[in-house]
């Protein structure tokens, strides 16, 4: 693995903190890390806690559907937080045992797609008590959106890790996966590349520069652009659904998806598009 340039903060490369948003460094990490420490020493598994996840996802898709206001919204976010928690807690425990694997990384965005489609499917029956049958097609659409925007995000983060401190993951190093995840991982990846905006001009790019230039070109050309793709993070979207539910416009929260996230995915293509630009320009010199 590739030495990462100094100063960087301890929890590289598992989730660098330079890209971290706040609400991830202060409270979902450390509960995280901290979780992860306690089950090191059990015989539970990465996937177990993944596992895990996708229950608390179905509790808060319960509660947001069959609890009554405002205590479905609080219940809810309550339980959604435990799974943004279980989701960092999986990849940890991973790397602390050393049992970090492409079939893992596979397991884990599974299970996060399973939890976010047990959501979407929550807020579908809560909006179509007000707009009928209009609900599922906007449940859809969003659905659909939250996969391309979820894709790009992982992407971006993954290739910094790959790139800034050497960390491998299943669409760089051509790791495959078999059996029934190989469908849905190759379309993950075919799409992961499609995502990958500006992706062959900074693989050029770094393949004239040397390791330590072409780390240090990545870090700075990237880190500002990933800081700002934090708002296609799952905590966003946690938070969309709580204030959804609590002003009692669950619909609302498909329509944050389609418009607003997309927008921000649109810009955040372009943002990448920019970067790899100025990285080219920078690593000619070299």
């Amino acid at each position: 693995m590739s030495i990462a340039p100094p100063g960087l903060h301890a929890l590289a490369p598992g989730r660098p903190a330079e890209i971290e948003g706040f609400s991830n460094r202060l409270l979902v990490h450390p509960l995280a890390r901290r979780l992860a420490g306690c089950l090191a020493r059990t015989a539970v598994t990465p996937n177990q806690v993944s596992a895990a996840s996708v229950f608390a996802s179905a509790a808060a898709a319960a509660c947001y559907v069959c609890l009554a206001w405002p205590f479905n919204a609080a219940a809810g976010l309550g339980l959604q937080i435990l799974w943004h928690v279980l989701d960092g807690a999986d990849g940890d425990l991973a790397r602390r045992t050393g049992r970090a694997s492409p079939i893992g990384e596979l397991v884990d965005g599974v299970c996060d797609h399973v939890s976010q489609a047990l959501l979407y499917i929550a807020f579908a029956l809560m909006a179509a008590r007000s707009i009928g049958a209009w609900a599922w097609p906007l449940a859809i659409t969003a659905a659909l959106s939250h996969f391309v925007q979820a894709n790009a995000y992982e992407t971006g983060r993954k290739s910094y890790r790959h790139h800034v401190y050497g960390a491998p993951w299943m669409r760089q190093t051509g790791a495959g996966v078999g059996g029934a995840g190989g469908s849905f991982a190759r379309v993950y990846m075919r799409l992961s590349e499609r995502l990958n905006v500006g992706g062959a001009v900074v693989a050029a790019a770094l393949r004239r520069a040397s390791a330590e230039a072409g780390r240090r070109a990545y870090r700075e050309a990237f880190a500002p652009v990933l800081k700002r793709s934090g708002l296609l993070a799952s905590n966003t979207r946690t938070l969309a659904g709580f204030a959804a539910v609590l002003i009692a416009r669950p619909a609302w929260f498909f329509v944050f998806e389609i418009i607003i996230l997309n927008g921000v995915l649109a810009a955040l293509l372009a943002m990448r598009l920019r970067a790899s630009a100025r990285l080219a320009t920078r690593l000619g010199a070299y």
